[in-house]
């Protein structure tokens, strides 16, 4: 009789006792520091820079509107996609100084990546999730004549967290 009131006590425990179950969403191409690191201002072409880092999210001209598409990133509530972003192409060059102008061959190539993170506790009657994502963006100035890049900018392992 002892034992059975073991076994049904340690039963109980193991039903409340926490737990833990994390997701993993990616978005975009790696942008990895190291081929990051390689680009050289006036040598790294416009070839090697797609194989390196693939397809680009958005190519921007100088004037124009552009429309950025939202990552996928998790939403605690899981509502509506994301809408896209409507961006004047100014703010992309507006990263660049260029001595002698930007010319109607200029162009800024975007690329993102972002990883997010969800970490969901349960317990018997309660849950409780974090998001945490990161992200990774480069601009790269591009004169589309040569197909040289001329410049780049990078920010690496931005954070968002969301509980």
């Amino acid at each position: 009789m002892k034992l059975w009131k073991v076994t049904i006590l340690w039963g109980l425990s193991l039903s409340v006792l926490p737990g833990c179950i994390t997701f993993f969403k990616y978005s975009g191409k790696e942008i990895k520091a190291a081929r990051v690191a390689q680009i050289q201002p006036g040598k790294t072409l416009k070839r090697e820079a797609l194989e390196w880092f693939g397809p680009p999210m958005t190519i921007s001209a100088r004037g124009e509107i552009v429309v950025v598409p939202k990552a996928s990133v998790p939403d605690k509530e899981y509502r509506v996609p994301r809408r896209p972003t409507i961006v004047e192409s100014g703010t992309f060059f507006d990263l660049f100084t260029s001595e002698a102008g930007f010319s109607e061959y200029h162009r800024v190539y975007y690329f993102y990546f972002s990883e997010s993170r969800e970490l969901m506790y349960f317990l018997l009657v309660a849950t409780y999730d974090e998001i945490e994502t990161k992200f990774d963006k480069l601009w790269l100035l591009v004169d589309e004549r040569t197909g040289i890049v001329e410049d780049y900018h990078f920010k690496k392992g931005i954070q968002l967290k969301r509980k």
